[in-house]
C-alpha cells in the first residue's frame, strides 16, 4: 500500500512537471485544432502548485513580495489539461525507490480562455508541447527544467501567435514548492508571468508496479499576469 506522503507528493510532482514546463499546448474550443504528439520531452517532475492569489483590494498596499497576479487582474486565464493521447511520459518511468535523471514530453491544452483585464480579444486557446528534464521519483524531484511552445487560436481557429514559456527550479522541491509557474520568455505575453493549479488523474498506484509511472493525465487553470 503506498503511503499517503507518496501519493500526496506523486500527485504533485506529476502534474506540476506537466504544466510547469509550464508547461501547458492547447486546442482550439472549436475543434479546428488537432493534438499531435510533442516533439520534445518535458519536465519529469515538480511539487504541487498553490493557487493564484486573491486580488488585493485597491486601497491596500501590495506587500513587496506578492506575485504580479496579486497586484492586478490576469491579461489571460485558461482551463488547463493534457491532450487526449498525448499525456505527458516519463522516461525511464518514476518509481517509489532513488531519484534518477528522468526526461518527459507530452501536450497540454488550453481551453477557454478569457482577459479579466481586457488586455487581450484574440485568444480563446492554445496548444502547447511541453519538454524538460529533472532528477526524479515517486518521492521527490530536484534540478526541474523545462520549456513549452504554445501555439495561440482565437474563436474561430485562427492563429494568433506563438508563446514560449520556461520553468526551472533548481535544487530539491518538496509539496510545498509552487513549480507550476514561470515566465513568458518569447511571442506573445513576452516577459509576463504564469502560475497555475492542476489536479492528477493517472492511477499513482504505478509507483509500486515493476512498469512504474509512465504516464500523467491531469486537469487545471493557469493564468498570465
Amino acid at each position: 500500500m503506498i503511503r499517503q506522503s507518496c501519493l500526496s507528493r506523486t500527485r504533485g510532482i506529476a502534474f506540476a512537471a506537466a504544466t510547469a514546463a509550464l508547461a501547458v499546448p492547447f486546442l482550439a474550443t472549436t475543434g479546428s485544432a488537432q493534438a499531435t504528439p510533442a516533439m520534445t520531452a518535458f519536465s519529469a517532475s515538480a511539487s504541487a502548485p498553490t493557487s493564484a492569489s486573491a486580488l488585493l483590494p485597491a486601497s491596500a498596499p501590495a506587500p513587496a513580495h506578492a506575485p504580479a497576479s496579486a497586484l492586478a487582474p490576469a491579461r489571460l486565464t485558461c482551463a488547463a489539461r493534457t491532450a487526449p493521447n498525448y499525456p505527458i511520459t516519463f522516461t525511464p518511468p518514476l518509481r517509489d525507490a532513488a531519484p534518477q535523471p528522468t526526461k518527459g514530453q507530452g501536450v497540454i491544452l488550453f481551453e477557454n480562455c478569457t482577459s479579466p483585464s481586457g488586455a487581450i480579444t484574440d485568444i480563446s486557446s492554445g496548444r502547447m508541447e511541453v519538454s524538460g528534464t529533472a532528477v526524479a521519483s515517486c518521492r521527490g524531484v530536484a534540478d526541474l527544467s523545462g520549456s513549452g511552445t504554445v501555439t495561440w487560436r482565437d474563436a474561430q481557429g485562427k492563429v494568433t501567435g506563438t508563446s514560449k514559456l520556461s520553468a526551472k527550479h533548481p535544487g530539491s522541491a518538496t509539496p510545498a514548492d509552487n513549480l507550476l509557474q514561470g515566465d513568458v520568455v518569447s511571442g506573445r505575453l513576452n516577459g509576463r508571468h504564469f502560475e497555475g493549479t492542476g489536479t492528477m488523474t493517472s492511477d499513482l498506484r504505478q509507483c509500486t508496479e515493476p512498469s512504474g509511472f509512465t504516464q500523467l493525465t491531469g486537469s487545471g487553470r493557469i493564468s498570465f499576469a
